[in-house]
């Protein structure tokens, strides 16, 4: 985890001019709520039945002024992605789920300046690449199987492994999980300025997931009639809050370029 977010800080640094950084980076908490639900490779839709799931997100942002209008925003975060699972065919069937990631995304931003009568705003549109690194995850099963053994639900957790010959109780294994998971991201909001040197960052987005989650079914300890598929790509929308910092001019009206079109 480590070295995947300290290599993307290199990357991004990497196509500044030094100059320009010195001029303006932001940084500060970001939060979200998110609802994501998996786009599968195939889902049958006269078994079961899909529905989104709400989530939330939380880390930091960095945010480095490139060019007059121009924005690269680099984000850590931990975030929140799952699934629900109802049976058609068997009503009884439930299989809800929540995984649990590590979100680096990097989106490039053109700002535009508007005012509402004395007041001035920026609003943005932006793209690029989303890298999440799968932490883990739980879940809640139910089905006609552990009914049958008098369990009414099975709490399992996510282990990424192969089954093996004495699993753990409760849990459910992934052999072959694709963990390191890359997608895009389209995004458009609003930057406010409180006071100089400080702003609040609106953003509303869409991450669309181009790995698959796992190619081989998720097998479960006590239950070998239904098995997990996750042969399916993440797919959310999210709204969250940033309140960056210039850490560099830290508030100095002199050297103010944000909202300087």
């Amino acid at each position: 985890m480590k070295p995947t977010a300290i290599s993307l800080l290199i990357v991004v640094l990497y196509f500044f001019n030094m100059e320009q950084l010195k001029a303006q980076v932001f940084i500060g908490p970001k939060s979200g709520a998110r609802i994501s639900w998996l786009q599968y490779e195939d889902f049958d839709k006269e078994k079961y039945e899909k529905k989104p799931v709400f989530g939330y997100s939380a880390g930091i942002t960095t945010a480095f002024k490139v060019q007059k209008r121009f924005l690269l925003q680099l984000d850590i975060m931990y975030a929140q992605s799952g699934k629900k699972i109802d049976g058609v065919s068997d009503p009884s069937l439930q299989n809800y789920a929540r995984y649990h990631y590590l979100n680096t995304p990097v989106v490039y931003k053109l700002d535009f300046k508007e005012a509402f009568g004395d007041k001035s705003f920026k609003w943005y549109v932006g793209a690029g690449p989303n890298v999440n690194f799968w932490l883990g995850g739980k879940g809640v099963l139910k089905s006609v199987e552990l009914r049958e053994e008098n369990i009414e639900q099975l709490n399992y957790n996510i282990i990424f492994d192969a089954l093996p010959a004495n699993p753990e109780y409760g849990a459910l294994y992934f052999k072959g999980a694709n963990r390191l998971q890359v997608g895009l991201i389209v995004s458009t909001g609003l930057v406010l300025e409180p006071m100089p040197g400080q702003s609040i960052m609106i953003d509303f987005r869409y991450e669309w997931g181009h790995s698959y989650i796992a190619r081989e079914e998720g097998r479960f300890t006590n239950v070998i009639a239904y098995e997990d598929d996750l042969r399916a790509r993440n797919q959310a929308l999210q709204i969250s809050v940033a309140y960056v910092f210039d850490i560099i001019n830290k508030g100095k009206k002199e050297k103010k370029i944000y909202y300087k079109n």
